[in-house]
């Protein structure tokens, strides 16, 4: 161990600044701070005091693992992940208590009292709501386990250990810092080596990086003036990584967590998304407001219930929860669940699958995109772009079969060179040398054999090629990109196949990272050439350097400085395009016979200098289809979409410029930048907090366009974190291991499902299943589309709540009777309203949903208070006034005038209806049949001291009575056909009426006629007074009515036949045994029967229900739209829509017309004429917001759009 110059100490290779807990989630974005890989062999061995030939010794060994534990991986911090626990917790939100509450409560008062079952169905249902909302949010519980669960298969198992002198096969965790470790082709590295021994060494990191690239590894240290970062040192291997192919020998230097592995194994454990999405947060804060609204209102109805005493304290209780009921939509967790997997669904038909429901929307308000590059804004295959020959730059079309191809040539002899350079011409001699080289220097082959069906007919390529409908460039290869890149580019000249045939390969020198090229010698007879072909393909400098001659149209010219120049020029100005730039010479060996004994060991003994320079190729993994126009999309759309790459700064900013990602313009304004890993590393050295987050704010801030390149994981991380911490919404994409934090962090993280890792797909929200970018930009659109459509099922749902809620505040306010019940509004929420709410899912965008700015998640509600305003003041009124209207309507035509039901509705279900009338006939007020005078205050003393003997027998009666109304059994009546029980003459009594304690009160024809002048004026007297037991025995309005019905001249002006028709006279001296008289047209005297009375109100109730349905409908149809007219999205466009509305209707004639439905929902057969009360305003809403909607276009900005623009 020795001391580090900054100092703190290096241990095993890593400095080790001693820090405390605090700062651990600080350098863990910071990279790895490994200093092995700038190391000499000689100071590798002393800093880890092992023998570079015997290993570490057993002593070393256990002293190591004492102070530095197993080679494996921390396993996180998390739950016990059992399933009842996790169930059991769903049911533990404020919004699922409440109506667990309420359900308890309707349970409790059925108990009390059975003979109302509403009470039971209501509790059942709000029970079941709850059950089912839960269940779905259950199956969308966290994921953290299986994140890190997906490192596990990163884990090397075993390993070949040098130790004490002798090579052993041992578990990979047995490892320890300075152990001496053997890998070869196919083994996974068992922790980060420093490589010190090797032969071809190729490694795939893909496992860790996302991107397979396979780096050459040097042994030599990397010290002085190359120093570069650890994770881009050639002489590194990291954990977990693949050996591709050679084999090599190196020292441990880092173990367990303190790998590049373990830091984002560690990165991704600690990092803490938002734990809720945006529509989440904006759902549970409508369910807030909205459940705090309900119960204020539940709680001051529950204290006026109370005070007035119309209630019982059960009876109060249920009240409220009813109140709740109608003002919380019920509906909509289950409404929201089914929306976003609809909307899923329709995304993974867009090559995009949705793990996390709730992440749907979350794209809908991205403020900014951090792409990775390969494979997802490009093709993640390298393409042969350009190419230089005859001192002339070439463009080369990336055909993807031959019709294709002759096409392009063809548009290219008409227009000319698309961007300032011709196409290449493949018939000039100089271009068939260069193809042949590309060709037969190359070990990649097509993939032409069916893997899932190997009994298939192999792919006969040539066939194919003339196919349009064939693309080569989508053909898998074996080799690496670039060779793979050259045989598709050559693939359409001639066949590969056949090609390589007739030069057969003598002999080759595979590429290596010393020479930097490789060699193939090829047999050339078919040409008449005995002499045998030398190839070389590699780096342009070496290939050049190996060059005497330069070919120029057919011909061997000497270099001189001249071609020098003009080679530089082409190789400069390719390499500026972020190309990967190749070049190709050849020679003919003169004197050298086929059966040459070719060796290149432990030198060439064949000439590899004097070659005649052909040419150069360059190749770019391009930009996806489509990739260019997504992002303009997003420009449009004010999304900004940042590069976010490993490559190197100007292969990205190429890529950044041919996509649209970054604009020469806009940098030339100073508003677009590159930046680099370098950059980020010098904002992280800076100590202070507020000074680093200024630098930063100077990037993000001032930049429109960024490109970051050279970037590490913790890199990624930092530029989300960053960009969170301005109040963006960032989506991330990635695939790779090191990927995982940022997508785990980031508001919405995307995995590519092709050449993304399990890590990283487990810790996305979403998949592209296609890898491609243009996915990503349909996704924001269906997440403004969700939004959108979200909010407009909201607002459909929402106009409902003032027809449901005004009957129980004019029931407690103004004691009219319900016009509708608990169990109605419940039909509403969870019935009718259901299909017409998830309906919104299928709703179609509307045309300016991608031009407008993303909506801000902070301040930009899902409801807001316009919306409020809107649903409740404006249409939710209306719809009140429609179901009022019918309400009324239905009770008139049953003979309950609007005027008298003020003050009747607290005792409706327990008394019989009787009215009395004015002067002119109309109906004054009613009242519950014979209230009498407070009998407890009447004795026989005071009415004998009174001298009223012949009311002293009545008035012990009513004295005495158990009840002041008959209730329910009283009447015997024939069901709801006699709806008034009628005297009749000639001695048949009551019709359907039983005898009984009903016959308590006698306020009647004969009564009045028998009172003497002094019991009149008495009880006359006696009205006027508050506290007298006789103030209601006789009122001068019932004096009036008496005089009026039992007088001469109500014989003299009336004809003999009363009641209703049919039914025979009426006696108007009989004896009714119950008192206050009923007037019908000021012709017959009618005590209601009790059973009819419920029945009108049931009546009137369905005729409510009928009449706010009917208005839903229209409210779904002017949701449809925001501002545009609803004749411009469509009025029939959304079958799902219309579907609803059938079902709708026919609910409502099910709950109407079906009798056992009937009982549940207390409803009853209406007429067809109470179905029309709701027609007016129906339409009345239909021209009110299509004006709203037309002033607002006519004004943008305008008052009423600032008003009511939800």
């Amino acid at each position: 161990m020795v001391d580090d110059k900054s100092g703190g100490q290096r241990c095993f290779g890593i400095k080790n600044n001693s820090k405390s807990d605090s700062d651990k989630q600080k350098n863990l974005r910071k990279d790895l701070p490994i200093v092995a890989h700038e190391f000499s062999l000689d100071e590798l061995a002393a800093e880890y005091s092992v023998s570079l030939e015997r290993g570490l010794t057993s002593a070393q060994v256990l002293e190591s693992r004492q102070k530095h534990g197993p080679n494996r991986l921390t396993p996180p911090k998390v739950k016990p992940a059992w399933w009842v626990v996790l169930y059991l917790e769903q049911y533990t939100n404020f919004f699922s208590l409440l109506l667990i509450a309420g359900g308890i409560l309707c349970f409790i008062a059925y108990g009390i009292d059975q003979s109302d079952a509403s009470n039971l169905y209501l509790g059942a249902v709000l029970i079941a709501v709850v059950f089912i909302s839960s269940t779905f949010a259950y199956f969308q519980e966290a994921k953290s386990q299986a994140i890190m669960d997906g490192f596990k298969s990163l884990i090397p198992k075993k390993c070949k250990v040098v130790r004490d002198g002798a090579a052993n096969v041992l578990d990979a965790v047995e490892l320890v810092p300075g152990d001496l470790v053997e890998f070869q082709e196919g083994d996974q590295v068992p922790a980060d080596v420093r490589v010190i021994d090797s032969y071809n060494l190729k490694v795939d990191n893909s496992a860790l990086t996302g991107t397979s690239v396979h780096p050459y590894i040097l042994t030599k240290g990397l010290g002085g003036a190359m120093i570069i970062p650890a994770i881009e040192a050639t002489n590194l291997l990291f954990y977990s990584t693949i050996v591709a192919s050679g084999h090599g020998r190196g020292v441990v230097i880092g173990t367990g967590d303190n790998t590049v592995m373990g830091q984002i194994a560690g990165l991704t454990g600690e990092t803490q998304g938002d734990s809720q999405p945006p529509i989440v947060r904006e759902v549970n804060r409508f369910i807030t407001i909205i459940s705090g609204i309900a119960i204020t209102i539940g709680i001051v109805f529950l204290a006026v219930g109370i005070g007035l005493g119309v209630m019982t304290v059960v009876q109060a209780l249920v009240f409220a929860i009813s109140v709740i009921v109608a003002v919380v939509p019920e509906g909509l967790l289950v409404t929201l669940t089914v929306a976003l997997a609809l909307t899923a669904k329709r995304m993974h038909n867009k090559n995009v699958l949705v793990k996390n429901l709730q992440s749907v929307e979350t794209l809908g308000c991205t403020t900014v995109i951090a792409s990775d590059k390969t494979g997802t804004l490009t093709q993640n295959r390298m393409t042969v772009q350009h190419c230089w020959y005859d001192n002339q730059l070439y463009d080369v079309p990336a055909a993807r079969n031959m019709p294709e191809l002759q096409k392009m040539m063809a548009d290219s002899e008409k227009k000319g060179p698309s961007q300032g350079w011709p196409l290449f011409d493949p018939k000039t001699s100089s271009f068939q040398m260069l193809q042949r080289i590309a060709t037969l220097c190359n070990n990649s082959d097509f993939i032409v054999q069916d893997k899932f069906d190997p009994t298939r007919p192999l792919l006969d390529l040539e066939k194919e090629a003339l196919s349009s409908d064939f693309n080569l460039l989508g053909l898998q290869t074996t080799g690496d990109a670039s060779e793979s890149g050259l045989i598709k580019a050559v693939q359409l000249l001639h066949d590969v196949k056949k090609y390589r045939a007739e030069y057969p390969k003598l002999f080759e020198i595979k590429f290596n990272s010393t020479n930097k090229y490789q060699i193939g010698i090829h047999d050339q007879r078919k040409d008449g050439d005995t002499r045998p072909l030398l190839l070389m393909k590699g780096a342009p400098e070496r290939v050049w350097a190996a060059s005497s001659y330069i070919l120029i149209n057919g011909h061997q010219v000497p270099k001189t400085e001249k071609w020098e120049a003009a080679f530089n020029s082409a190789y400069e100005s390719l390499g500026a395009l972020g190309e990967r730039v190749l070049g190709f010479a050849y020679a003919n060996l003169d004197g050298l016979p086929h059966n040459h004994p070719w060796t290149d060991q432990p030198a060439p003994n064949f000439p590899v200098q004097g070659l005649v320079f052909c040419g150069l190729m360059s190749l770019i993994d391009p930009p996806r289809l489509g990739v260019p126009e997504a992002v303009t999309t997003c420009k449009r759309a004010s999304v900004r979409v940042f590069m976010v790459t490993g490559d190197h700064p100007i292969t990205a900013r190429a890529i950044a410029e041919q996509i649209g990602i970054l604009d020469k313009e806009v940098v030339a304004r100073g508003k677009g930048k590159v930046v680099t890993g370098d950059d980020i590393r010098n904002l992280m050295a800076i100590d202070d907090d507020a000074k680093r987050e200024a630098a930063w704010d100077d990037i993000l801030l001032k930049n429109e366009q960024i490109v970051f390149a050279r970037v590490t994981p913790a890199h990624k991380l930092l530029i989300v974190e960053n960009n969170q911490r301005l109040k963006r919404v960032v989506a991330v994409t990635g695939d790779g291991v090191n990927d995982a934090p940022a997508l785990k962090k980031a508001d919405i993280g995307i995995s590519m499902g092709i050449a993304g890792k399990d890590v990283s797909k487990e810790a996305a929200d979403m998949i592209l299943m296609d890898d491609n970018f243009a996915s990503i930009v349909n996704g924001v659109e269906e997440g403004r589309l969700i939004f959108d459509n979200l909010k407009k099922s909201i607002n459909y749902t929402l106009t409902s709540k003032v027809p449901e809620l005004s009957p129980f505040l004019l029931w407690v306010i103004a004691g009219i009777p319900l016009a509708t019940t608990t169990i109605l509004i419940l039909a509403i929420d969870l019935g009718t309203d259901m299909i017409p709410a998830i309906s919104f899912a299928y709703e179609t965008r509307e045309a300016d949903i991608m031009s407008r700015p993303p909506r801000d998640a902070h301040s930009d509600h899902l409801v807001n208070l316009k919306l409020l305003l809107f649903t409740y003041l404006h249409i939710g009124v209306m719809q009140a006034l429609a179901g009022w209207f019918g309400f009324f309507v239905c009770m008139n035509d049953y003979g309950y005038n609007p005027r008298v039901m003020y003050g009747i509705g607290h005792s409706w279900d327990d008394a019989q209806l009787l009215c009395s009338i004015r002067d002119d006939g109309t109906v004054s007020k009613c009242g519950f049949g014979c209230k009498g005078p407070n009998s407890a205050a009447v004795t026989e003393a005071v009415v004998a001291a009174a001298g009223l003997a012949k009311f002293s027998a009545a008035a012990a009666a009513m004295r005495t009575a158990t009840a002041d109304f008959c209730k329910e059994g009283c009447f015997a009546s024939n069901n709801y056909s006699d709806p008034f029980s009628e005297f009749a003459p000639g001695g048949r009594g009551f019709r359907g009426f039983a005898l009984g304690p009903e016959a308590v009160c006698s306020r009647t024809c004969s009564w009045y006629n028998g009172l003497g002048a002094a019991e009149r004026a008495f009880y006359l007297t006696e009205s006027t007074s508050t506290t007298s037991p006789y103030r209601n025995i006789l009122t001068p309005e019932d004096d009036r009515n008496f005089k009026y019905f039992c007088g001469s001249a109500f014989n003299a002006t009336l004809s003999a036949t009363f009641g209703f028709g049919g039914r025979g006279e009426v006696d108007k001296n009989a004896e009714a045994p119950t008192g206050s008289l009923y007037y019908w047209r000021a012709a017959h005297q009618n005590v209601p029967n009790p059973t009819y009375q419920r029945h009108v109100l049931s009546q009137g109730q369905t005729a409510y229900f009928v009449a706010v349905v009917m208005n839903k409908i229209i409210a779904a149809l002017m949701s449809k739209t925001r501002k545009l007219s609803i004749f411009s999205q469509g009025v029939l466009n959304n079958k799902f829509m219309l579907g609803g509305f059938v079902f709708e209707a026919c609910l409502v004639v099910l709950i109407a017309y079906v009798p056992p439905l009937n009982v549940v929902f207390n409803t009853g057969p209406i007429s067809g004429l109470h179905w029309l009360p709701g027609l007016p305003w129906f339409l009345l809403c239909f021209v009110y917001d299509e004006t709203r909607k037309a002033l607002m276009r006519a004004n943008p900005g305008g008052w009423v759009e600032r008003l009511t623009y939800w």
